[in-house]
């Protein structure tokens, strides 16, 4: 990975590259849109948001020029530029000037709350505009497959469209926050040696954040409604929380220098059972905000 950031940073054209083939790649498999986020926030945070720019705006246009080519429209380009590239631009300015990773997530998690309300404005029932799509989509596979799936199609679409707004919230959260903190340690690589180790273990929620989140959480409760902004909402505040919780869990191994299997465990159950560490790991994140137990723990190394 090094080797790779090294090459970004070696100038324009070597970025746009790395940049341009990944956005590409991640038509196929989307995770490597990390890659290419990662990449253009570290010439972001090292070059300044100007170079970032007009590496972002090259990779569009290339990136327009091969969508048109091989689906016969640019419109996937500007989807990108806008979902993708835009975001990371934008935190990776927050992050160079306030040097605050936990503003930049908590900033992060805003927009992708900003877009579920625009989201929710623009297609008003969601969970209906999602019937339609996964409906069409259904009927698609069948199709092509010569199933019947009348029998599970609805179970399906209940379950499904009730969660798509939230999944696609969090998912857009959880790709800003991974390519940034993708750029920010590719930095700590080349020019700052175990400088992002530090700045990912002190990450904690802050208190005001942590007090709207828990207004949210009571909102969504109150609610009781999956598909709703409230619920929808909850989710994203929840994963930027889990985030902080994996950020303690990093700094509590470290400083009191236990087996590094205590990490392996925690991903190992993050592949398998997702949603139940997620919670848990936002409660613990929530709790860390007005308790701040690296306190109690480093006190008692000390």
């Amino acid at each position: 990975m090094k080797a790779m950031a090294t090459y970004v940073m070696r100038g324009r054209l070597q970025a746009i590259m790395v940049i341009g083939l990944f956005a590409v790649l991640s038509m196929m498999l989307p995770p490597l849109s990390y890659i290419s986020g990662g990449a253009l926030a570290l010439v972001a945070l090292r070059k300044g948001q100007a170079e970032g720019a007009i590496i972002a705006l090259i990779a569009s246009a290339l990136l327009a020029v091969i969508s048109f080519i091989t689906m016969g429209n640019g419109i996937i380009a500007l989807v990108y530029a806008v979902v993708v590239w835009l975001p990371i631009l934008l935190l990776s300015m927050i992050l160079r000037s306030t040097i605050s990773l936990g503003l930049s997530v908590v900033v992060a998690a805003s927009f992708s709350i900003i877009a579920l309300l625009g989201f929710h404005l623009a297609v008003g029932n969601t969970v209906e505009w999602w019937d339609g799509i996964l409906a069409k989509m259904l009927e698609e596979a069948a199709r092509q497959q010569g199933m019947d799936m009348m029998s599970t199609q609805g179970m399906l679409l209940e379950n499904a469209s009730q969660l798509m707004t939230a999944i696609m919230a969090a998912a857009f959260f959880t790709s800003m926050v991974i390519s940034l903190m993708l750029g920010r340690w590719w930095q700590s690589l080349l020019y700052n040696p175990g400088g992002f180790q530090q700045e990912f273990h002190q990450f904690r929620l802050d208190k005001v954040f942590a007090s709207i989140s828990a207004l949210v959480l009571l909102w969504a409760v109150a609610a009781a409604s999956m598909g709703s902004l409230a619920m929808d909402a909850a989710f994203v505040v929840c994963a930027c929380a889990s985030i902080a919780g994996i950020a303690l869990i990093h700094h509590w191994v470290k400083t009191k220098q236990v087996n590094k299997a205590w990490l392996i465990l925690l991903y190992l159950l993050l592949a398998f059972i997702a949603p139940q560490i997620l919670l848990l790991l936002a409660i613990l994140g929530f709790a860390d905000a007005w308790l701040d137990f690296r306190k109690f723990y480093q006190n008692k190394t000390d």
